[in-house]
């Protein structure tokens, strides 16, 4: 099988097997970037990579969105948020099938640089037995790229409100 010379090359999709850090800084005060992010039922009108999301916002309830994989697909993933901290920090936890094959705990954090400046990052991690075979298949790849897309969609947002 022939490589595509733009296709991920092993060493980078098994890199981001265990997960990934993103971070963008959004020209825009803290509070508009959380209630931006945080208006899951907003998601389709702006984000290229969580299509939809459906949540009830509260620690211990859940989260529901589609995220776009490109070339794997959508792919529904259910969540429950275990730490809301506003307008600080808000962390998911949440599984494809069963979890000990796929689980993914995610965080979400919004820092004032100043009155006016916010740095939005987003940590990924990964666990399960389907982990390795997802980042082999660069799976994880895409989903990275998603997340990016997701900063520089949220970034625009914010800064033209």
């Amino acid at each position: 099988m022939t490589q595509m010379s733009n296709a991920p090359s092993l060493q980078q999709r098994m890199s981001l097997m265990k997960g990934w850090t993103t971070d963008v800084v959004i020209h825009a005060p803290q509070q508009l970037v959380w209630d931006q992010v945080t208006d899951f039922k907003a998601y389709s009108d702006w984000n290229p990579f969580v299509l939809q999301a459906d949540a009830q916002f509260k620690v211990g309830m859940t989260i529901r969105f589609l995220e776009d994989l490109k070339q794997y697909g959508q792919h529904w993933i259910k969540a429950e948020f275990l730490s809301i901290q506003p307008p600080n920090t808000f962390v998911w936890q949440g599984h494809l099938g069963a979890a000990f094959l796929f689980n993914v705990c995610h965080t979400f954090m919004f820092e004032a640089i100043s009155p006016y400046q916010t740095r939005f990052t987003q940590k990924h991690e990964n666990s399960g037995l389907l982990i390795p075979y997802l980042a082999w298949r660069g799976v994880y790849c895409v989903s990275h790229q998603g997340y990016l897309d997701y900063n520089q969609a949220l970034k625009e947002r914010c800064e033209r409100i």
